[in-house]
This record gives C-alpha cells, sequence and structure tokens, in this order.
C-alpha cells in the first residue's frame, strides 16, 4: 500500500494567489514561518521537518537557534501515544507532494510573538 500525502493537491491558480499574497513579504520572514509551520505539522520532528523542507538536519538546527534566539517559539518534539512524528509524515514524500504542500503550510501560518508563549 503507498503512502498518502500528507495535503490535498492545490492547483496552479491556487499557487499564484498564494504568491501574489506574499509579494513583498521578505524571504527570510516567509522561510521562517515555513520552518516553524512545518515543525509544528511534525510535532516538533526535526528529521522529519528536515525532510519536508529539503534541508539538512544541520542547518534546520541552526535556523533554530536562530529563531530562539529572536525571540520565537519553536515547537519542541513531542512523543505521541505509541506514534512517532515518522509515522505522522511519510518519509517518501515525491518532490512534487512537497511543492504542493507548501502552499498549504504558507496559507495556514501565523506569526507566534514570544509572549503567546508564556506560561
Amino acid at each position: 500500500m503507498g503512502h498518502l500525502s500528507p495535503h490535498a493537491p492545490v492547483s496552479s491558480s491556487s499557487r499564484r494567489r498564494l504568491a501574489r499574497w506574499l509579494v513583498g513579504s521578505p524571504l527570510s520572514v516567509i522561510e521562517r514561518d515555513l520552518i516553524l509551520e512545518t515543525l509544528a505539522h511534525t510535532h516538533g520532528n526535526r528529521t522529519v521537518s528536515a525532510r519536508l523542507l529539503g534541508v539538512s538536519v544541520r542547518s534546520l538546527r541552526n535556523k533554530i537557534s536562530e529563531y530562539s534566539a529572536d525571540g520565537f517559539h519553536v515547537p519542541r518534539h513531542e512523543s505521541r501515544a505509541g506514534r512517532s512524528a515518522e509515522a505522522i509524515v511519510p518519509t517518501n514524500t515525491h518532490p512534487k507532494d512537497k511543492i504542493a504542500a507548501m502552499p498549504v503550510a504558507l496559507a495556514s501560518m501565523r506569526r507566534v510573538a514570544a509572549s503567546d508563549c508564556e506560561s
């Protein structure tokens, strides 16, 4: 049985609308928000997040350190009873699935201020 994509396919017109919405946003902000949203989606699993984003775990950890130093909340790894984040997100996701998933993640992102994370 094959693995299912974690997101529904996104049409090219939806991708264009998202791209128009992002025009004027600094690339560093879009990158940060996409990384943080991916970490939240994988329940903080750095290895799976790096795989989905197409970067090395070391690069992801460097970004996480940078965001933490800037006061952004970075999701911690949570283990789920009997399931790891590895089981939640397929490890052999096709590159087209990753491209289709990006607009979904970007569309649902929101900035988390440090004050939102205080206990």
